[in-house]
């Protein structure tokens, strides 16, 4: 099956290639007349406007576009003004840097001016506003990153990216080490575009990884914030096992996370399919950080909270259908598939069915019921006893045999 899927999508991948290579797109998300409408206002205005970046990438690989880039040599306050005057909703998500949102009949357009940077430290750049679209295309990270295409749908190959489609290539656009050194992060955007196109991406580039191993240090100028952005969307790909793993040979993750390595992730995400687990950045930053219980990146509370409950848990084995009654299934999945590859053991089958019991049964034992017979901190201690001798009856007994086989003695057995 997965050969099927891969096929299927280096094929369409191709197809799609050779459209591109014609120099036309022509996806339905590009007709869409809110998108033609603001193509429309800028050129009515006398500006040059293109769409770029991700959607166009998308387009040629054949994967669905959920963001839409515009490059235009109008500046953010003719841009502000422009769609002000068309009643859209506009925010100046980034004005100094030249980007402007624009909503329009609920969609968001992502418009930037075009521009060139200056004065880069490794986190943040100076820009200068241009009309010059080659030059903006040099600015950018990747070159399947820097293709343009107007309203009409006609590609536009400023640098000459559509060659690294065939096959489909992560390279840096110009100079890596100038690219990295603008921007440090870019070390962790080239391995997230690994991990998220694992199935079409055959190899690493050489002088890529070349100038992320000389330029890994930088990563330690970055903020917590923007590390953790961009690792979780790593980890948030269906099969990140690749990326993390050349990321801990080159020493990435012991910079970012102070964690060694990465021990055989690839089983990690075998267990997880097993177990039938969908992509939780989480739960596989728990696996990858075994030897630590604090991840050195600042998570929302939602998630740090999740962090700490899982290391705790995994602090000694439990039963996986009382993670059920006493959590949920994903977090008693969760603990299983982590447990399982900490220790190296074989996924029983046993357990997994255990947790599919667990969500199709419900102990028959309430919090209320027990009530009845005592209160406070007994009453949670009971629950949980009654829980056990539900899962150890095979999810089969009754109310009354279960009340029983915890102490409680009830007026039919009394």
């Amino acid at each position: 099956m997965v050969r099927i899927i891969f096929g299927v999508l280096l094929l369409g991948s191709c197809m799609a290639l050779l459209k591109a290579i014609r120099m036309q797109i022509n996806s339905e998300w590009i007709k869409n007349k809110v998108t033609q409408n603001i193509l429309k206002i800028f050129e009515g205005a006398d500006h040059n406007a293109y769409l770029v970046g991700g959607c166009i990438r998308n387009s040629i690989l054949n994967i669905p576009v959920t963001d839409i880039d515009i490059s235009t040599d109008a500046t953010p306050q003719q841009t502000v003004d422009l769609f002000n005057r068309e009643n859209c909703k506009v925010a100046p998500t980034g004005f100094s840097h030249g980007t402007v949102t624009v909503i329009s009949e609920g969609i968001p357009y992502q418009i930037t001016t075009m521009r060139s940077d200056q004065n880069t430290d490794g986190r943040h750049a100076d820009v200068v506003f241009s009309d010059d679209i080659k030059k903006d295309a040099e600015r950018r990270d990747f070159t399947i990153n820097a293709l343009y295409a107007d309203s009409t749908g006609k590609i536009i190959n400023p640098i000459g990216g559509l060659e690294d489609f065939n096959p489909l290539a992560i390279k840096f656009i110009g100079d890596p080490n100038n690219r990295i050194q603008e921007d440090y992060l870019r070390i962790l955007r080239f391995f997230r575009f690994h991990a998220q196109f694992s199935e079409l991406v055959t190899q690493f580039d050489k002088v890529a990884l070349d100038a992320i191993k000389k330029n890994q240090d930088g990563l330690k100028k970055l903020s917590k914030e923007r590390i953790w952005s961009e690792l979780k969307k790593i980890l948030s790909t269906s099969n990140p096992a690749r990326s993390l793993y050349k990321m801990s040979q080159l020493g990435i993750l012991k910079i970012i996370l102070e964690n060694k390595n990465v021990h055989n992730i690839k089983r990690f995400n075998l267990i997880e399919k097993k177990i039938g687990l969908e992509p939780e950045p989480i739960r596989r930053l728990v696996a990858i950080t075994e030897n630590t219980e604090d991840t050195f990146l600042n998570l929302s509370r939602k998630e740090a909270k999740k962090f700490s409950l899982l290391k705790g848990l995994l602090k000694k084995k439990h039963d996986p259908a009382e993670l059920v009654y006493q959590f949920n299934r994903e977090i008693a999945q969760s603990v299983l598939a982590i447990y399982t590859f900490y220790k190296g053991e074989k996924l029983k089958l046993s357990d997994i069915k255990k947790i599919e019991k667990a969500c199709l049964f419900p102990c028959p034992i309430t919090g209320a019921q027990i009530s009845k017979y005592m209160d406070g901190a007994a009453v949670g201690i009971k629950i949980k006893e009654a829980q056990r001798a539900w899962i150890k009856s095979n999810f089969k007994s009754d109310e009354a045999k279960i009340l029983s086989d915890i102490g409680i003695k009830t007026s039919t057995h009394s």
